[in-house]
């Protein structure tokens, strides 16, 4: 009997689990990548699907700071009956620039809640010497547009803080880049234009040259998004046409009857305008939640497949790594009894080192003790003391 088991096993089961270890890692580090892959296109989505709310309320502002300037400037010009009016426009651009101010506090822009600050500082001094009729018309209409450019520089912070990553498929970067970049600025040069500037008519030609023509590059651009797009967007293509009919009317007005009053068409491509922006980030915010969804989904059932992937590894280790049952159990659990039992059945030739019962003897074995038993007692020289030790030698069953 052998008194240890082979050493060699043990040797082999480590190895193979070490083996085993190096596949698992093999196949876990490219998971693992994957996942981090994952988790950064899901956070560029979320990050960009946060910068749709403060780019709206600044658009918000600049939408109620336009409105305010139309009637603030009749006011000053001698119509005072619209003070009332002129009031509750003040309270929107209020309520508007506090909801700002709010929503760049989760974006958390340093520069962009600074400029919205500087432009709520400057907005409560334009409106109290509004109030107060300390300033003419003219110099009210500047102070709004410099406000409207503030918004246009809060827009572009928080497009720089959140916009598209090099992630982004290219039409949703190009929508994205027209409604933070493109759009706002445009509807402000849009309520910039007037029949007369205060350079002259050669001016506002060459003003209005170059917003019609931004317009027209702005506009292409979406309807080429539009067109290549796979998902359809007949409220996005509906808006871009309405806006550009309604600037070309205002444009066409401004050529042909410089002198007349072009309030109602301009009031018209801003309204026009501002609904292409409402409808370009209404489309903007279903493409991203279909992206933020797809990341998520993507990345859970990545995780669910590498937590799979971890208890089978942890099975096959403690599979492998677990005590071999030697074929005899006999063997393991010998009590020092059985064993000093074997060691008298090793020494004795006629027991069955396996079974300790009496071997077996042969036939052939039985005929040659019998002849050699006759032989004795044939001999001339034999005594019976012999021949009584040969029978006393006699097995019990044998005659």
């Amino acid at each position: 009997m052998p008194d240890t088991l082979p050493t060699g096993r043990p040797t082999s089961r480590f190895k193979l689990a070490a083996l085993s270890a190096i596949g698992v890692a093999m196949v876990a580090l490219p998971l693992f990548q994957v996942l981090r892959y994952q988790d950064a296109e899901l956070q560029a989505a979320l990050q960009e699907q946060a910068g749709l709310d403060p780019v709206a309320r600044t658009v918000a502002v600049q939408r109620s700071l336009l409105a305010h300037r139309e009637v603030a400037g009749r006011v000053l010009r001698g119509q005072t009956a619209l003070e009332a009016e002129r009031l509750a426009r003040q309270g929107e651009v209020d309520e508007r620039v506090a909801q700002l101010a709010g929503a760049l506090v989760v974006v958390a822009t340093e520069r962009a809640m600074e400029e919205s600050n500087a432009l709520r500082e400057d907005w409560a001094l334009l409106a109290r010497q509004i109030q107060q009729r300390q300033i003419t018309a003219p110099e009210s209409d500047l102070g709004h547009r410099l406000l409207v450019e503030q918004t246009l520089q809060v827009i572009d912070l928080v497009a720089d803080a959140t916009g598209p990553s090099g992630q982004s498929e290219a039409g949703a970067a190009m929508l994205a880049s027209v409604m933070t970049r493109s759009l706002p600025r445009l509807a402000a040069e849009i309520a910039a234009l007037d029949a007369a500037g205060s350079s002259g008519l050669r001016a506002d030609e060459r003003q209005m040259a170059a917003t019609e023509a931004a317009l027209a590059r702005s506009l292409g651009r979406l309807n080429e998004m539009i067109e290549h797009s796979a998902v359809a967007r007949p409220a996005l293509a509906a808006a871009t046409a309405e806006a550009g009919a309604a600037a070309d009317r205002y444009f066409s007005l401004l050529r042909e009857r410089p002198d007349a009053d072009t309030a109602p068409a301009r009031e018209a491509a801003l309204q026009a305008q501002f609904r292409l922006l409402d409808t370009a980030r209404e489309a903007m915010a279903q493409t991203l939640s279909g992206r933020v969804s797809q990341a998520r989904q993507s990345r859970d059932v990545l995780v669910a497949l590498m937590a799979v992937l971890a208890l089978l590894a942890l099975g096959l280790g403690r599979r492998v790594l677990a005590p071999s049952q030697p074929p005899d159990r006999r063997w393991r659990d010998e009590t020092p009894a059985e064993a000093e039992l074997d060691a008298r059945q090793a020494r004795s030739p006629l027991i069955d080192r396996r079974r300790g019962m009496p071997r077996a003897s042969t036939s052939g074995d039985e005929a040659g003790r019998l002849l050699e038993r006759l032989r004795q007692d044939a001999r001339p020289g034999a005594s019976p003391r012999q021949r009584d030790s040969h029978a006393e030698t006699r097995p019990p069953d044998e005659p």
